[in-house]
C-alpha cells in the first residue's frame, strides 16, 4: 500500500491566469495559506479487474472524482503492458475538510494521488514532474487554479507567477504571530466560477489591484485586509460571508472569505477574541505540507 498524506490549503485573494497555451503555465496569482487538516490518500490492488474510487469510505463515480480518474488512468498508461490486468486498483480519500468548500480538497487529493500511484507502480518519476501533472489536472477540470503551488510552498505564501511548482513563483509572507480559524457555510463550486469569462474578467480587475497594495507591505494582517476588500469589491462575498464579516467589523479579528467557498477565515492574536463565536475551528498553519506513511 502506498500512502501519503497533503496539507489542505486556504486562499483569500487570487487573479485568474489562463491565457498560456499549456496546463502547467496557467494559474492564478494570489496569496492563501496551508493547514494542518489534510487529506490522506493511497492505493491498494483490487479485489477484482476494475478501477474503484472512494470518498471517505464511500465509492464514488467517474463523474464525482474526474481528477482522481484522471489521474489513476495516467499512471496506467505509463505502466502499459507490464500492468497485471486481472487486477485494478482502489484509490481512496479521506478528508479532513469539507469538500467543495474552498479548502483545496481537490489539490490535496491530486498531489496525494499522484505520489501515491507513482510509488505503488514503482516509476520514481521526479517530483517536478508529479506536481506538474497534479496542477495541470485540477487547471484542466476546473478544481482549482493555485493550491497545488500554495500547498508545496506551506505556510503563508504569497503566489507571484502562475503556474505550477517550480514554474510558477512563489513567496513567503512576513509573519505576525497570528492564529487562524475557520467557519464554514456551504459549498461554492469553483469551476462556475474560474471558468466563466464574467467572473473572471471582474476578479482579475479586482485581484490585480488588491493584490498590488499587499506586495507593497506582504504581511499577514494586510494579507486579511486585502482579502476582505476583494470579497467585497468582486461580488464573490456570499451573504453569510458578509454578514460575519460586519459583526465582527468592531472587533479584533480580522476576516477574509476562503475562496472559493462559503465559509470565512478568521485571524486573530488571542484565543480570547473568539469569546462569542460559534461554529468555529481553530487551524494550525501548516510547513511540512507532505508526508509518507511508512
Amino acid at each position: 500500500m502506498s500512502k501519503f498524506w497533503v496539507a489542505s490549503h486556504i486562499t483569500g485573494i487570487f487573479t485568474i491566469d489562463d491565457e498560456a497555451e499549456d496546463h502547467i503555465h496557467k494559474g492564478s496569482r494570489g496569496a492563501g495559506f496551508s493547514i494542518n487538516r489534510g487529506t490522506t490518500t493511497w492505493v491498494e490492488e483490487s479485489d477484482d479487474s476494475k478501477n474503484h474510487i472512494f470518498f471517505n469510505n464511500q465509492e464514488v463515480s467517474v463523474d464525482q472524482a474526474k481528477i482522481s480518474n484522471h489521474i489513476l488512468n495516467h499512471y496506467q498508461k505509463a505502466v502499459g503492458k507490464h500492468r497485471d490486468k486481472n487486477h485494478g486498483v482502489s484509490l481512496f480519500h479521506e478528508f479532513e475538510v469539507p469538500i467543495a468548500c474552498g479548502f483545496g480538497a481537490s489539490a490535496s487529493g491530486a498531489i496525494g494521488s499522484c505520489l501515491a500511484f507513482n510509488e505503488f507502480y514503482d516509476l520514481d518519476f521526479p517530483e517536478v514532474l508529479t506536481y506538474n501533472l497534479a496542477h495541470s489536472v485540477e487547471v484542466e477540470y476546473g478544481g482549482g487554479l493555485g493550491d497545488v503551488a500554495g500547498v508545496i510552498q506551506g505556510g503563508w505564501e504569497c503566489r507571484l507567477k502562475p503556474g505550477s511548482p517550480f514554474i510558477g513563483e512563489t513567496r513567503n509572507l512576513l509573519e505576525n504571530n497570528y492564529h487562524v480559524a475557520t467557519i464554514t457555510f456551504g459549498e461554492i463550486t469553483t469551476k462556475s466560477i474560474i471558468k466563466n469569462d464574467n467572473w473572471k474578467k471582474q476578479i482579475n480587475k479586482v485581484g490585480e489591484l488588491f493584490l498590488a497594495e499587499l506586495l507593497e507591505e506582504p504581511t499577514i494582517s494586510n494579507f486579511a485586509i486585502a482579502s476582505k476588500q476583494f470579497s467585497i469589491t468582486s461580488m464573490l462575498a456570499t451573504p453569510e460571508v458578509t454578514e460575519t464579516m460586519r459583526e465582527l467589523e468592531d472587533s479584533e479579528i480580522l476576516v477574509g472569505q476562503i475562496m472559493l467557498g462559503n465559509g470565512v477565515f478568521l485571524i486573530y492574536k488571542n484565543r480570547s477574541d473568539l469569546s462569542g463565536l460559534e461554529n468555529f475551528i481553530e487551524e494550525e498553519i501548516c510547513y511540512k505540507t507532505v508526508k509518507k506513511y511508512d
